[in-house]
């Protein structure tokens, strides 16, 4: 048949409501879908940029927890510095302790997770995380009443913001502003102020606060020995893969165990992005469903469809139409449908996308979309693959009928 496409089209367009109707159906399947691969594929670009731009040398070891969230181990000790300083290729080793702590500044009391180096390491593992001082300097000594916060302690940008938009680990920030000098209280003693970390646009390292590890040791009565995690900078010229297969190596001989976990930045960032990856398959999997539904619209028309122009299939086949035209004709007629309903699916969902971003950087979670060419072939290829399976048995029935018997029935 000639200008099939055209006799197509016209065929849609003198069923509007109906092919509207069917239409909407596969929009809003494509719409969920592409929305979420776009907000799935930001946050991965985001996660593989972050990998790129923060601790790329940096190796973490930590106990090994249960699933009960408690330890299963003797916890790391300073012995297991001592036996990772013996392996090559490691440019610095830094211990680590953390607690939750409650800081009174201006009156108010606020609850602070504070994290404690060795003062002479404190500036090698601020640069590993892109950290920089905004004002003041660092700690003194390890015995320094000293403290360090983050940007948010100085300048609070969302106090009109709810708390939805802070950490879980801090009840929010103070309503007086800290600033360099200022004198805050932890167990009744006064703490120094002496700096104020650069604003990196994220939460959670503008909530931060580090204090000289011997300090914290003292307020949280820590034992000297006893340390929460371990980072192992790495040289330049290293593979951070090998030389975390190295630490990892000597940590069991001298433990006698595995109960601890050696995490390099290539690593943690797989483990983000394959988390990231099956929740996107179970969410896409489910908004799935809608372009099903979708296909079984498209289907329930055409059958429709078929019903209702007995006689014009009964005509076409008697003036010369064969069985490959008819199929043709209401294949390309649900493949339409369901290509139409794509591109107005694949706008949307980008433009959906785009609002959930500006929403959820509203509140504080960091969001990023993606728009690539791979999203908007897989949307438009599904959807007219969706149209066409949907539509391929209302068109063998209709290739089928006979031109005698369709004009008989009518």
């Amino acid at each position: 048949m000639r200008n099939l496409p055209l006799f197509v089209i016209q065929n849609l367009r003198r069923r509007k409501l109906r092919s509207w109707l069917t239409i909407i159906g596969i929009i809003v399947g494509v719409l969920a879908i592409v929305s979420l691969m776009s907000l799935s594929q930001g946050l991965k670009d985001n996660i593989t940029k972050e990998f790129d731009k923060l601790g790329a040398q940096k190796i973490t070891i930590t106990s090994k927890l249960s699933s009960t969230g408690t330890e299963t181990s003797i916890g790391l000790t300073t012995n297991d510095i001592r036996e990772i300083k013996k392996v090559s290729d490691i440019r610095l080793v830094v211990g680590k302790i953390n607690s939750g702590i409650v800081i009174t500044y201006a009156g108010e009391d606020k609850f602070f997770t504070v994290s404690g180096y060795d003062v002479s390491q404190m500036s090698d593992i601020l640069n590993q995380d892109n950290l920089e001082l905004y004002k003041g300097r660092l700690p003194s000594s390890n015995k320094a009443k000293e403290i360090v916060v983050g940007y948010d302690f100085y300048e609070n940008t969302d106090n009109t913001k709810t708390t939805m938009n802070r950490p879980i680990n801090s009840g929010g920030l103070f309503k007086k502003n800290m600033d360099v000098g200022s004198s805050i209280e932890i167990n009744n003693e006064k703490y120094t102020v002496v700096g104020i970390l650069k604003d990196t646009g994220n939460k959670q390292t503008n909530f931060a606060c580090y204090m000289p590890i011997d300090t914290l040791r003292k307020i949280t009565e820590t034992k000297e020995t006893e340390i929460d995690s371990i980072y192992a900078i790495i040289k330049e010229e290293a593979d951070v893969e090998v030389v975390g297969q190295k630490i990892k190596d000597r940590l069991e001989r001298s433990r006698g165990a595995t109960d601890f976990d050696v995490t390099t930045p290539k690593q943690a960032s797989k483990d983000r992005e394959d988390m990231l990856k099956i929740v996107s398959i179970v969410v896409i999997g489910i908004a799935s469903i809608s372009l099903l539904v979708g296909g079984i619209g498209i289907m329930n028309s055409m059958y429709t469809s078929v019903l209702e122009r007995k006689k014009e299939i009964g005509v076409m086949k008697a003036i010369g139409a064969k069985r490959k035209d008819i199929l043709s004709m209401f294949l390309l007629e649900a493949g339409l449908i369901g290509f139409i309903g794509g591109v107005l699916g694949t706008i949307g969902g980008f433009l959906l996308a785009f609002v959930v971003n500006i929403i959820g950087n509203q509140l504080g979670a960091e969001l990023a979309i993606a728009f690539n060419l791979q999203i908007i072939l897989v949307a438009l290829s599904f959807s007219f693959v969706i149209g066409i399976i949907s539509g391929l048995l209302p068109a063998y029935r209709a290739s089928k009928q006979e031109a005698v018997d369709a004009l008989h029935e009518e």
